[in-house]
């Protein structure tokens, strides 16, 4: 998974997202050079998904939805 900037740069290349007691362990590239891996705790996770509008957390098991289908065609 690749994230990006607003103007289509690319910020990260994430390679692994794994769960290492009860932590997200991210483990991927910033900006194309540098090795990263990021630790995420439980109240970090939480943290992060009160950032999110209602409007947003509603709408994000179709988002979920649309990218596995866009994946699944990207892989046929």
């Amino acid at each position: 998974m690749k994230v990006y900037s607003k103007d289509g740069v690319e910020m990260m290349d994430v390679k692994t997202i794994e769960l290492e007691g009860e932590k997200l362990v991210v483990k991927g590239k910033m900006m194309g050079a540098m090795a990263a891996v990021i630790h995420i705790k439980p109240e970090d996770m939480w943290e992060a998904f009160a950032l999110f509008p209602m409007s947003v957390k509603l709408r994000m098991p179709g988002l979920l939805w649309k990218g596995w289908r866009a994946s699944r065609k990207k892989s046929d």
